[in-house]
């Protein structure tokens, strides 16, 4: 999707109070002049400590400054007034731009290219094949899936990869399990539990005849990687269950056949970065072994950490990309220091190895456990609530919290629930489109927006106006949640609109006077365009009718 519309109006704004600055006579850079959404709504749209900011360059008292700036800026379009206050200038958006605004909003409105093509990867979801997916795991899924559809809105060439673990201790121990299954055995210790692994091991019997007559040893590697694939089949079947997809099923097998770890392991050796201790090799800073870390073990096995290295050469070397993007569930704090001293001793720039951390994610059920076979799955939960609840859920709060699963108000239909109350402000968008057909065949082709004078039509367009902001802020720090507390904000608006129409009939939509009507559904027309826009990025749907 592209947009009609170059840039947000926050940029122009920004690009007006910097030649304001100019005009006032300062050369050389100029400082950051934190121009951003007005706290208090009262002062206007936006705000900037431009007067704050600016007093020791131009030696001024900070509010006559931005007395001086507030006089000086002219925002292309009249799009905004300037005002000064207590050092701050405060810019408030004028009606006759958002008019104007609303009729330049089609699909895709909001979308920029702000990656340039860029070519990056982001790697989500990538658990441990050894079982079926729980709500833990949901929420990296759906919040990779969804960083994904808001780079690839704003111009970046994107990749989806789940790393499946084939050759490490658990998925080890899981072939282990379903070999015990099979000779009708209790699982080793640390070993897999769950009533699915004895189905692993009745399939097993069935497509691979003879393997219960094979030694353990021969046996394992076979069942292992049979069980991996059935695993890989459930997992993805779930995550298609929420519009989900991948690009590349990334076998960590694949990478010791292509010899990429050990690429790796020697131009580290090479580097003073891989050290022989106690008859294992370990990773570290040359001199110092107090952050060293076990590549290969003893007894020759690798860790996790040796197909680590190899992947960052398949991915920044052989597949060339700019930036890998990973989210991790925050277990795995400690291994982020780690993968980005990796990267940089095999010569990439750590920066380009951006790890999203989320927290987990509880039901009153209880604690889960993959290997005891006491979890809840992630298809009973879209059982239960539907695939836009899961979705819209995990995506309303930031990754660092803990997320608390209300599955009653997740299904409950009223105000109270945000996905059925932003799904709700679309389906009367598309109503009153619906209704206006039929009781207006012929309304005029242009729409006359100067009609649009009442404060709620205004606060639907002014939420519209912020909409660019929101998708560039979320693309420059990979925030996707910041989506869904913008749909609440722009659905708040819209029933605020559609029930001004309830309290008094001349403030419908669907009027007698044909030009007011068309103005109106113009509006509508903008917000449902936006409305569904931002809900695709969620990968929530936008329904019709509710």
């Amino acid at each position: 999707m592209t947009s009609v519309i170059s840039a947000g109006v926050r940029e122009r704004i920004n690009d007006a109070l910097h030649q304001a600055v100019r005009a006032l006579g300062v050369e050389g850079d100029i400082p950051d002049l934190e121009l951003g959404r007005a706290k208090v709504p009262e002062h206007g749209d936006y705000a900037s400590s431009a007067g704050l900011k600016l007093a020791r360059v131009l030696r001024s008292r900070p509010d006559e400054i931005a007395v001086r700036l507030a006089e000086k800026v002219v925002v292309p379009e009249g799009a905004a007034t300037a005002a000064a206050e207590k050092g701050y200038v405060n810019f408030r958006l004028t009606d006759d731009w958002l008019r104007q605004l609303v009729t330049r909003i089609a699909p895709g409105y909001g979308g920029r290219d702000i990656g340039r093509g860029e070519r990056l990867q982001v790697e989500f979801g990538s658990v441990n094949p050894t079982g079926p997916l729980h709500i833990g795991h949901g929420r990296g899924v759906t919040l990779g899936d969804s960083l994904c559809r808001l780079l690839e809105f704003t111009g970046h060439s994107v990749q989806r990869e789940y790393y499946v673990n084939s050759d490490n201790t658990q998925t080890r121990r899981f072939g282990a399990s379903v070999y015990a299954r099979l000779h009708g055995k209790e699982p080793p210790e640390g070993g897999y539990t769950g009533d699915y692994v004895v189905e692993l091991a009745d399939m097993a019997r069935h497509d691979l005849p003879g393997i219960d007559t094979v030694p353990e040893e021969e046996a394992e590697p076979k069942l292992r990687m049979y069980a991996i694939e059935k695993m890989v089949e459930r997992i993805r079947a779930t995550v298609a269950r929420l519009s989900v997809r991948y690009d590349e099923w990334y076998y960590e097998n694949k990478l010791w056949e292509t010899g990429l770890p050990q690429r790796a392991i020697e131009r580290l050796r090479e580097s003073g970065h891989i050290k022989e201790r106690d008859g294992a090799l370990w990773f570290g800073e040359p001199n110092d072994e107090e952050e060293d870390r076990v590549v290969i073990r003893a007894n020759g096995q690798p860790t996790y950490f040796a197909s680590d290295l190899g992947y960052l050469l398949s991915r920044f070397e052989q597949r060339d990309f700019n930036r890998v993007i990973e989210v991790w569930a925050s277990d795995h704090h400690g291994y982020v220091p780690r993968m980005k001293s990796a990267a940089a001793a095999l010569g990439f720039d750590p920066q380009k190895l951006v790890i999203i951390l989320h927290q987990m994610v509880n039901l009153k059920e209880g604690k889960m456990s993959k290997r005891a076979g006491r979890f809840v799955t992630l298809d009973e939960l879209v059982d239960r609530v539907g695939s836009d609840a899961v979705r819209y859920f995990y995506l309303l709060r930031s990754p660092d919290t803990t997320i608390e699963f209300d599955l009653e108000l997740a299904v409950t239909q009223g105000s109270e629930n945000p996905v059925y109350y932003a799904q709700y402000a679309h389906a009367r968008l598309s109503n009153v489109e619906v209704a206006a057909a039929e009781r207006h065949p012929r309304l005029p082709e242009t729409a006359d927006v100067t009609l649009l004078g009442h404060q709620w039509e205004l606060d639907v367009a002014r939420q519209l106006a912020f909409w660019p902001d929101i998708v560039e802020d979320a693309t420059a720090v990979l925030e996707p949640h910041r989506i869904p507390y913008y749909v609440h904000d722009l659905a708040t608006a819209v029933h605020r609109f559609y029930h001004a129409g309830n309290a008094q009939r001349e403030h419908r939509v669907v009027v007698d006077d044909p030009e007011l009507a068309r103005a109106r559904l113009e509006l509508c027309r903008a917000a449902r365009h936006t409305l569904k826009t931002a809900l695709e990025l969620m990968g929530v749907s936008a329904p019709e009718r509710m």
